[in-house]
């Protein structure tokens, strides 16, 4: 009778301190999150002819925005968008007469990125990008739009926190659109905001 009185009370003890040893955390804390990148900078176009044109500009402003999914571990998954102006020549046709070609992008690209050291990151993305053209002269405007559908970027990042969920830095990234079989590159401003 005392063997089990004593087993009841040593059963007892374990359940009460098995039942009461996991107290909640009262701080909780993400292990993931979302944030929202916006990017704006220098753009220049690299093309695969040699134009030798003193008409053509190639060197514009950029804009991209980017949306990552940021779990955890190092890597982070993504999606991006922008706009591009890729190149503008004029050609002066007579004394009245000019006629002017541009050229801009807007991809479509999902990202993987890597974080290689605090505030250092690596990524790369491939996707699709609607390329636009407008060729204007005298009283008409001709705008057609072309998909480009094998396009890759790589990029190098450095992103410093200023505020719980305000990081700023610069980003670099290389575009090539397969379509084009041309390049851009981009040196950029950017502002990532944690959601």
């Amino acid at each position: 009778m005392g063997r089990k009185i004593i087993l009841s009370v040593i059963v007892l003890v374990f359940l009460e301190v098995a039942a009461f040893s996991q107290k909640n955390d009262s701080v909780k804390v993400r292990l993931n999150h979302y944030s929202l990148t916006l990017g704006i900078g220098w753009s220049h176009y690299y093309d695969n002819l040699e134009y030798g044109d003193k008409n053509i500009s190639q060197d514009f402003a950029g804009l991209s925005v980017k949306f990552f999914w940021e779990p955890e571990h190092r890597l982070s998954l993504g999606l991006e968008s922008g706009y591009y102006h890729l190149f503008k020549v004029k050609y002066q046709l007579t004394n009245d007469a000019s006629a002017e070609v541009n050229r801009s992008v807007v991809p479509f690209l999902l990202l993987v990125r890597m974080r290689i050291v605090d505030h250092f990151y690596l990524g790369t993305g491939m996707g699709l990008a609607v390329i636009n053209n407008k060729v204007s002269g005298g009283n008409s405007e001709i705008l057609t739009k072309t998909w480009s559908l094998s396009n890759y970027e790589f990029s190098g990042s450095y992103v410093y926190p200023l505020k719980r969920h305000l990081n700023v830095g610069g980003e670099f990234k290389v575009f090539n659109f397969g379509n084009l079989n041309d390049w851009i590159y981009s040196l950029q401003v950017v502002c990532a905001i944690k959601i």
